[in-house]
């Protein structure tokens, strides 16, 4: 099946059961796209037919493409890109600029998540398992009026594949480089006339990508005290150990859809896999830092001041550095070898869990539709990581956290010739726990400068967030002439959060854990506070069809996230004042307008739109010295995307698609009285993709061979909204490659790969730690990946 048929395939799904079965009626059209349904507006609806300015790739689709994690769609999506943390294992979407990369694991991203129509609540919930999808829908720009929570800068949807009333299958298996296997199989079908069940499971696994070659890296003369070591030390990073299942049970009879779904995820992982650069840290007149750069080979200085002297007024500072060494006289190794040099440093350390369950009611009335969703979650969640990255036992960074939620929704759906409306309520209550701070082992350079060299001490923040959202939301679609309709809808919210923290030094129990049992003193004052907010979102947008290929579209949307709570770090630096604590939820204001036309007779399709979004009270999360805190700043946003997708000759499909904006936030603190406009992190202002495959015909090969190429480029971005020379990840462009064979049955299959087969060295994620180590941790992306899978389907 090529890649194209896939698609549609299944997009039908989603439609309605009648008018599924009248589009398999339909003589087969091989030259053109037909229709890909999405239901970005609550509803089954033709892409073409949806005024948003939508990507959407189905389950099959994302297969050839050679996807294996939720995350790799954003190098699908033009407009779309990663930000994170904990060297990439906690990882969030980023949507035409907005973002949130705080690390606190109490905060919600503006980029709403959901799984089978239920909401993600927290970033450590957004990396899990690709698997047994039906489609996957990217909505860009604000869509908080139909979904119902945070939905600021745009939402990104998983639709699972859901039990069917014939039997079906499928198992696909891969091997690739370090020793990866990775299995996904699901089976469904009927249990009995009105009942069906779909069971599915994912398992994906792979060696160390880093080798540590602790102690090595000192530079000529140092000697690079490394303090004790921590047992078991200095072990390779930077591998996966998955496991996920889902079960599904389903009732259905002439009106009434019940399902039932219980899933579960496991998630084993190195210690954060960071490697390092020396930065060095810029300082103006009244000795505040305002910028932070690469340390040249020659660099001997620890600081530059506004003259471009040797600046060392730091905490802990030398008085000069080692030629391009960091503060202690350590050089990272080469990271394009795939070597670290790190004494705190496990191979099965850190761990997530999940756990999910979900009633699922569907109605049908006549000329409506009920449906209600009760969605119940747990995270847990047990990280750590060597801060400076380094041999040197200088500080460890440890979170641990608990999130619960719980969401019920009730929505109903109607349709005449002339009105589609849906109108509804909705519920979530969330209660997050997390404690994270410094670890200072025994001998490490932190606890004997707090007086516990032979013991040990941690220093940790712990904090409660709960917060519960209920809000009523409606949208009605009227086609008031032949070929206008005009779009309203909005969503009155009432939130209310309650929150405690506290700042303690920890005996320190466990080396490679955040302890948060016996108190020794406190480090920073504690804090409580309750808040009750009043938020709406709203839509307003008129549609214009001049014919059937063509959909012309102009709106006004204002999206709102919630405001929150800062748990600054205890890094040395004064405490925040409580006033600074607590932040504004952020409001988006996006005009935008686009048109969808589809060519050729059908074989093509070209989308564009421009858009231009007012912010108010940004949540920038601002990072400094080796802590952050977010503060609320206006911004702006305009930029224009495009796609392409056409088939000129059976066989051959070509996909092109761009994005390019210009982002800004105003007035950030950089330093202390210092406020300069900045750009959004993790945010990089062009984006290209494209994609060409060709399908040989069927009777090659005793079926069909498929070839296929996809890249995609990102240009620079900034990691740290400080925007600091040092902050500044450069642009990349990556490039796979795949071969592909079916069967004439199209029940097997077998693929060959190479992701990223430039084998390019391309920095993801970083922290800028110039003014604690003359250093800055960075975290790199995959190298050259090849594999081979198999599979097979039957229904």
């Amino acid at each position: 099946m090529s890649m194209f048929r896939a698609g549609v395939a299944f997009a039908a799904l989603a439609l309605p059961l009648g008018a599924a079965a009248a589009q398999d009626a339909q003589p087969e059209a091989p030259e053109t796209f037909g229709e890909i349904v999405v239901t970005a507006q609550r509803r089954a609806q033709s892409l073409q037919d949806v005024g948003i300015s939508v990507a959407a790739f189905a389950g099959e689709e994302l297969k050839s493409l050679g996807v294996e994690s939720s995350l790799e769609i954003a190098r699908l999506t033009p407009g779309v890109h990663i930000s994170g943390n904990v060297g990439g294992q906690n990882s969030q979407f980023t949507i035409r600029g907005v973002t949130q990369n705080d690390f606190n694991d109490a905060i919600e991203a503006p980029v709403a998540v959901y799984v089978d129509d239920g909401y993600i609540p927290n970033l450590q919930g957004q990396t899990f398992g690709l698997f047994d999808l039906e489609r996957v829908e990217v909505l860009k720009g604000p869509q908080g009026t139909l979904f119902g929570r945070n939905a600021t800068g745009g939402l990104v949807h998983y639709v699972i594949k859901k039990p069917s009333d014939t039997l079906e299958g499928s198992i696909d298996g891969t091997y690739g480089r370090f020793n990866q296997v990775r299995i996904e199989a699901g089976i469904g079908g009927p249990l009995s006339e009105t009942v069906s069940a779909r069971v599915s499971v994912f398992y994906n696994r792979h060696d160390e990508i880093w080798k540590n070659i602790y102690p090595s890296g000192a530079a000529a003369g140092a000697p690079l005290n490394l303090g004790q070591e921590v047992s078991p030390c200095c072990e390779d990073e930077w591998n996966d150990d998955t496991l996920a299942g889902r079960a599904q049970l389903q009732f259905k009879s002439d009106r009434l859809t019940v399902r039932l779904v219980g899933a579960a995820a496991r998630q084993h992982l190195s210690t954060g896999p960071y490697t390092q650069a020396a930065t060095v840290p810029v300082v103006d007149s009244l000795g505040r830092v305002v910028n932070a750069i690469y340390a040249g080979p020659n660099e001997t200085r620890v600081g530059i001041d506004h003259n471009g002297n040797n600046y060392t007024a730091f905490p802990g500072a030398p008085a000069t550095r080692l030629p391009g060494a960091d503060w202690f006289g350590f050089i990272a190794p080469d990271p394009s070898k795939r070597l670290v040099s790190k004494d705190f440093a496990q191979s099965d350390l850190n761990r997530t869990e999940s756990w999910n369950g979900a009633l699922h009611l569907d109605y049908e009335f006549d000329g409506a539709t009920l449906v209600s969703i009760s969605d119940y979650k747990k995270f847990t969640k047990n990280f750590s990581m060597d801060v400076e990255a380094s041999p040197l036992s200088l500080v460890e960074y440890g979170t641990k956290a608990n999130t619960r939620s719980f969401t019920q929704e009730i929505r109903l759906t109607g349709s005449s010739d002339t009105l589609d409306w849906t109108v509804g309520a909705y519920y979530l209550d969330i209660d997050a726990k997390s404690s994270n701070g410094f670890l200072a082992p025994a001998y490490s350079i932190y606890s004997s400068l707090l007086g516990a060299t032979t013991t040990g001490i941690d220093l940790v923040n712990t904090f409660r967030l709960k917060t519960q959202s209920g809000s009523i939301f409606g949208q009605v679609e009227y086609k008031f002439a032949p070929q206008w309709t005009f779009i309203v809808g909005g969503r009155l919210i009432r939130e209310h959060q309650e929150y405690e923290f506290a700042s303690n030094g920890i005996v320190d129990e466990d080396p490679y854990r955040i302890d948060t049992g016996t108190i020794l003193f406190p480090l920073q004052p504690s804090f409580a506070d309750k808040r009750t907010k009043t938020l709406w979102a709203g839509k307003a947008q008129i549609e214009f069809r001049p014919n059937d290929d063509l959909l012309l579209y102009a709106g006004i949307n204002r999206g709102v996230k919630g405001g929150s709570y800062n748990a600054k770090l205890p890094d040395g630096t004064p405490p925040l004042d409580p006033s600074d604590i607590p932040y504004k939820p952020e409001v988006l204001l996006s005009y935008e307008g686009g048109f969808k036309s589809t060519l050729m007779d059908g074989r093509a399709t070209f989308n564009g739109s421009v858009y231009y979004y007012d912010y108010s009270n940004y949540q920038a999360f601002t990072f400094s010295n080796v802590s952050g805190f977010v503060q609320n700043r206006d911004g702006r946003t305009y930029g224009a995307e495009a796609d392409v997708a056409l088939r000129p000759t059976p066989g051959l499909e070509i996909g092109l698609a761009a994005s390019v904006f210009n982002a800004r936030v105003k007035n950030v603190q950089i330093a202390p009285g210092v406020f300069e406009t900045v750009r959004p992190t993790f945010a990089p202002q062009t984006q290209l993709s494209g994609r060409i495959s060709y399908e040989l015909p069927t009777d090659v090969f005793g079926g069909a061979l498929t070839i296929g190429v996809d890249g995609n480029y990102s240009s620079s971005f900034y990691h740290n909204i400080r925007n600091f020379d040092a902050n500044k990840i450069n642009g990349y462009a990556l490039f796979n490659a795949r071969v592909s064979w079916t069967d004439a049955s199209e029940a097997y299959r077998i693929s060959a790969f190479v992701n990223n087969f430039t084998n390019k060295t391309y920095k993801t994620v970083g922290y800028d730690l110039s003014t604690l180590c003359g250093c800055t941790e960075e975290s790199y992306g995959r190298p050259r990946w090849w594999g081979l899978s198999m599979g097979y389907s039957f229904r």
